[in-house]
């Protein structure tokens, strides 16, 4: 059987792909991003727009044999670049009646940023802020926010020839508050990871010691944000132990481990979240201690309370002269604290936790600082006579006979022959 002899046409030969090797996948992203920056390149230079088919006569990684292939290549390559910010568009004949096809512009009004020219009051606000980032004990940006301040005095405009016609502003100053002694040097490294951890939505643990217990805890955060207030960095979350949102002083963090693979984000911040609500929130809503309903009474000198956030289940109403404040109390530390510190306007009507709370305060308080016999009737004097007694018995040697104090409790005096060791205060609000 005659064998029929075909002719077999010459094809155009693909070039031989070198065995991989880890140096060629750094050469390959290499070409890609040669090939990104020409695109742009090439676009910026063209007067008019440019078509795909002038496109690929650029670029060999268009060139290939299946058409779509290179089309796809091209399409990902135009993607990247419009994620990274370039405004690619495509202008069809229809939008200009000069074009046979449609090409690819830039949008130059979009590409170019304006030159940004900051007062000198921004200026001033920026380095204030920068003054916290850079004071921060433990902190990790001391150089970068050195950094940005030399830029922005270096974008000031230069002195014209005629100052008095334009006056340079007067120069910013700004106190740096010394770092305070005694600072754990790890404190940059814990405040690293957990801005890192924020910044990739990544899951931490923490080794946490409580500041009312000083017990320490492990704990796994998603952090939220980090928040400056009243001079100390919070890490604000979703804590796992807890199950719910909770705010970590760093400076009490021992420890703190981010989850493995730093490219996959662990958790998603809730859309409804906002940090400043959060840090604005008032101390009377924190939720440290399983909550328990409380109420308190305060008195004139205390009426400026009542305008404080006790929280939504709170009720307030007028009783006489004072006001009545009821509400779910989480956050004993911080109650039993304001009722001390009024010296009897907050009186604790309701709450069989945040009045043990309080005794073990005034507890505290009476172990280190025990009463003295002689000082107590000292005092009492001084409370009866207005002052005048306590010169008198001080003259007599120094201390008072159980005869004086007996003498002055019978004039209407309030002080105890007895000498008690706790003040009318401290008895005021045990007994409340």
């Amino acid at each position: 059987m005659p064998i029929k002899k075909v002719k077999l046409e010459a094809r155009p030969s693909r070039p031989a792909r070198a065995p991989s090797r880890g140096g060629d996948d750094a050469g390959s992203r290499g070409d890609r991003s040669k090939r990104l920056l020409d695109l742009v390149m090439i676009l910026l230079r063209a007067r008019t727009p440019v078509t795909y088919r002038d496109i690929r006569e650029q670029f060999l990684a268009y060139q290939t044999l299946n058409i779509e292939a290179g089309l796809r290549a091209f399409e990902r390559d135009k993607a990247d670049l419009l994620e990274l910010g370039v405004p690619i568009r495509y202008i069809t004949p229809d939008e200009d009646d000069s074009l046979e096809d449609g090409g690819y512009v830039i949008d130059m009004k979009r590409f170019k940023m304006p030159e940004v020219r900051l007062t000198p009051d921004e200026i001033s606000a920026l380095v204030l802020a920068a003054s916290v980032a850079h004071a921060m004990p433990g902190g990790t940006y001391p150089k970068i926010v050195d950094l940005a301040l030399k830029k922005l005095a270096f974008d000031l405009p230069e002195l014209p020839d005629t100052p008095t016609e334009f006056p340079r502003p007067a120069p910013v100053l700004v106190h740096f508050p010394e770092r305070r002694i005694g600072v754990r040097p790890d404190l940059s490294e814990i405040y690293a990871t957990i801005e890192a951890a924020t910044r990739h939505r990544k899951r931490v643990t923490l080794t946490y010691q409580a500041a009312a217990t000083g017990m320490v805890s492990k704990r796994d955060l998603d952090p939220y944000a980090l928040v400056y207030r009243e001079g100390a960095w919070l890490a604000v979350g979703w804590c796992h132990l807890r199950r719910e949102v909770r705010t970590f002083r760093v400076d009490r963090i021992h420890e703190a481990v981010i989850a493995p693979k730093p490219k996959s984000p662990d958790f998603e911040r809730p859309t409804a979240f906002d940090v400043k609500a959060y840090a604005q929130r008032s101390p009377w809503t924190f939720t440290s201690d399983p909550p328990e309903e409380v109420q308190l009474a305060l008195a004139p000198a205390a009426a400026e309370v009542g305008n404080e956030d006790f929280g939504p289940t709170a009720i307030k109403r007028t009783e006489g002269d004072r006001v009545l404040v009821t509400f779910d109390c989480g956050n004993l530390e911080f109650a039993a604290t304001r009722v001390l510190a009024a010296k009897g306007a907050i009186r604790l009507l309701r709450g069989d936790r945040l009045r043990a709370r309080i005794h073990v305060e005034l507890d505290a308080i009476e172990a280190h600082y025990p009463v003295r016999p002689d000082l107590t009737a000292r005092v009492a004097t001084a409370e009866a006579l207005g002052g005048a007694a306590i010169t008198e018995v001080t003259a007599t040697g120094g201390s008072a006979s159980p005869a004086a104090i007996t003498e002055v409790t019978a004039t209407g005096g309030n002080a105890s022959a007895t000498g008690g060791n706790a003040s009318a205060e401290m008895a005021e609000i045990r007994d409340a």
